[in-house]
């Protein structure tokens, strides 16, 4: 060895540990890669058999015992799967794996259900399972799966794959030693210039990305903190807040920053400017994503106003076409027939019907194109003339409706009665969310205010109670037409309110807390 040139040592040495490294890294990746992996097997067997479940859910209301084994024979299928049993509330045996088993009672299983009202697990032996799935129709059970798996089968499955993948790697590995014994040997023989080179390439991926991520120290705190090109409130490479600031520039630190003589003067080396594009780069990334995001969302959700607006418009037509004519049936009965009950029944369906009609009005509403009519106006002046509409309705709930609008904000293009049917919505829902809430004092106020962002200035329009707030669960569907958290609402107020906002090129967004109070924020970018 110590007759070898440093070349040679470089070379063997640097394989000799690439060798130990991939061995070491192999035995410890398929140890944890089968635990893992043997986790992951199980847990997809759990979730394969509820999802199988679950698609079935209907034909155990209506005892279609058919589609029930045809349940029972997809469960099975998978290898791992030891038997299935299916019964009903009474605990008789609706489904097998052994069909002779069918008819048979298990009343010691429906005890072990009614102390749960969740899916859950039993081990039966050292390598069996139980999985107990109560099959629910809201809150009431309508039937009970039991599925047994085979934890050794799923283990057996999992070895097979990780002995092709060890194979795999091993000869990957030969050739990762192979390959870095002859680079090791050349690049040891020449001199080293690689960072100009990625820092070139780096800084060109960085201009083409266009958008950002992360930043966890502070660079050059004896700098100055004035931002010279005046985008942001602090310059970035002396601030303390680098990554919020880097945040919220995204894209403009490709475009502002790596020109400005500030940063050009302040970089020291290669390497220097190296991680600083890397920064600009990343950060950039996450604007990008962020807004990518946000646009498939908006695109989502206008495609599906666009299908249910246009399926309400032709079932609403139809449905209006029968409720005229079941109404002057009902009329002509009450009017022609004299008898008592049938008076009676007659004025119950023309009340129903004019109940329909009305629903199917709004059906009407929500389906038809929003094509706003533009006019400077005052947006406060029309904020509470829409709202006095609802003062008495606040008084009388003994609630407290506050005001707080900005007179300093410009006359701007919008359509008043659109506006108006914005106010009245959201001020509605805050009724009804102040009328759940146990609260002492009940507040819905609507506020304006002037903003600035990223050199842009906004207005914004804030709707917000301290009611009973949205669930999370929920807080994702609330635009979504047709669906409603109240016993009797048509689920179109939220969706309308959203359509108008987007007609007049506006925003929208939800703040919400369980228990602490709604917020919706309008934001109205001003030319």
């Amino acid at each position: 060895m110590k007759r070898l040139s440093i070349q040679w040592k470089v070379a063997l040495l640097t394989s000799f540990y690439i060798l130990v490294v991939l061995v070491g890294s192999i035995l410890f990746a398929v140890w944890n890669f089968e635990k893992n992996l043997l986790k992951e097997r199980e847990k997809n067997t759990i979730k394969t058999i509820s999802n199988i479940v679950e698609s079935y859910k209907d034909f155990f209301i209506v005892r279609n015992l058919e589609k029930i084994d045809e349940m029972v024979k997809k469960i099975s299928s998978s290898e791992a799967i030891v038997k299935t049993v299916v019964l009903d509330i009474d605990g008789r045996v609706i489904g097998h794996t052994d069909i002779t088993n069918l008819g048979k009672f298990f009343p010691d299983i429906l005890k072990k259900f009614s102390k749960k009202s969740s899916p859950f697990l039993e081990k039966e032996t050292d390598n069996t399972v139980n999985y107990y799935y109560p099959v629910m129709v809201e809150t009431t059970p309508v039937g009970y799966v039991i599925t047994s798996y085979n934890k050794d089968i799923i283990k057996a499955t999992v070895d097979f794959d990780i002995l092709k993948i060890a194979i795999q790697t091993l000869s990957i590995s030969i050739f990762v030693i192979l390959a870095s014994f002859l680079g090791t040997f050349v690049i040891s023989g020449i001199v080293i210039r690689p960072i100009k080179v990625l820092k070139d390439k780096i800084v060109n991926l960085a201009s083409n990305i266009d958008k950002p991520l992360k930043i966890e120290k502070v660079f050059k705190p004896n700098l100055s903190k004035e931002c010279i090109k005046e985008i942001s409130s602090e310059c970035w490479l002396s601030s303390d807040n680098a990554s919020k600031i880097m945040q919220e520039l995204g894209e403009l630190t490709l475009r502002e920053c790596q020109n400005c003589p500030k940063y050009k003067s302040s970089v020291s080396g290669e390497i220097e400017e190296l991680t600083y594009s890397f920064y600009m780069m990343t950060a950039s990334l996450k604007d990008y994503l962020k807004k990518l995001e946000e646009a498939y969302k908006e695109r989502e959700t206008l495609n599906c106003l666009a299908s249910m607006g246009e399926m309400s418009a032709k079932i609403a037509h139809e449905i209006k076409n029968a409720l005229y004519a079941i109404g002057n049936a009902a009329n002509y009965l009450r009017t022609n027939v004299n008898n008592p009950l049938v008076k009676e029944f007659s004025t119950v369906i023309k009340d129903e019907v004019n109940r329909l009609n009305e629903m199917t009005v709004s059906f009407l509403n929500f389906s038809k194109l929003i094509e706003p009519k533009f006019e400077y106006q005052d947006l406060n002046q029309a904020i509470k003339e829409s709202i006095k509409l609802l003062e008495d309705d606040f008084k009388n709930e003994n609630m407290c409706l506050l005001l707080e609008l900005d007179e300093n904000i410009p006359p701007i293009r919008f359509d008043k009665n659109l506006l108006k049917q914005i106010v009245l919505n959201l001020a509605i829902n805050a009724l009804d969310a102040l009328r759940e809430t146990q609260k002492d004092t009940k507040i819905f106020k609507i506020k304006t205010q002037t903003i600035e962002k990223q050199n842009n200035r906004f207005i914004q329009i804030i709707f917000e109670d301290n009611g009973t707030g949205i669930p999370e669960e929920i807080k994702d569907k609330i635009f979504k037409p047709f669906f409603s958290a109240k016993p009797k609402g048509t689920g179109l107020g939220l969706p309308i309110v959203y359509k108008i906002v987007y007609s007049h090129g506006w925003n929208i967004n939800l703040q919400t807390e369980k228990n602490k109070g709604t917020k919706f924020i309008i934001e109205i970018k001003l030319n």
